[in-house]
């Protein structure tokens, strides 16, 4: 896994480096981030949330696609916000979109919000990572669905790689989730995980 510099850059990008990584993740995250959208399921009148948006593309598609509803989205980089809120502006002021700058445990949302909750290569900087399921999993009402899509960059094998899903499966059935589907592609630089889970 990264780590020191690289990985400050990736989890809180700022700067002219976090600009710089917003585009990067803008451009290398496409296939990753059509194969999330493919997995949620969107219908108009859904609140969705999306962890860690990053320069936004993805909200954007979402928001496209599900036209009414409500959208959240929260990041902790300042430079990430910026460029998320400029690019989803319109879907902002059209009042589909909030955005929130920080942490899980600062969402303003009651339990039994979401019916969708997805994110992309975020859990891999939580400190708790058991703890944040299960913040999102009481955010889901009855029946909604988690959905989380990433890569394992430092994986060197196939194996390894499958223990980092059976390890995020059972993460996600400590955390009360149930049904949890895992998935695998194949996708530069190294093997796309999915898996989804739903609240009972």
């Amino acid at each position: 896994m990264e780590t020191g510099l690289l990985s400050n850059v990736f989890r809180q990008p700022a700067g002219i480096p976090g600009r710089l990584t917003g585009y990067l993740q803008s451009l290398k995250g496409k296939d990753r981030s059509a194969w999330t959208i493919s997995q949620l399921n969107i219908q108009s009148y859904q609140h969705i949330l999306e962890i860690g948006f990053g320069p936004g593309n993805t909200l954007d598609e979402v928001a496209r696609k599900l036209k009414v509803g409500f959208l959240a989205g929260i990041d902790p980089s300042v430079t990430m916000y910026q460029q998320a809120y400029r690019r989803n502006r319109r879907h902002i002021q059209q009042q589909l979109m909030q955005l929130h700058l920080g942490d899980l445990c600062e969402l303003p949302y009651p339990p039994n919000y979401f019916h969708t909750i997805y994110g992309s290569n975020v859990h891999f900087f939580w400190k708790d990572p058991l703890g944040e399921l299960i913040r999102l999993t009481s955010l889901l009402r009855p029946g909604g669905r988690l959905v989380q899509v990433f890569q394992p960059r430092w994986a060197r094998k196939a194996t390894d790689i499958r223990e980092i899903a059976e390890r995020t499966q059972q993460d996600y059935i400590n955390a009360g989730l149930c049904n949890v589907q895992v998935e695998y592609r194949d996708m530069y630089p190294v093997t796309c995980i999915s898996l989804t889970g739903f609240k009972p």
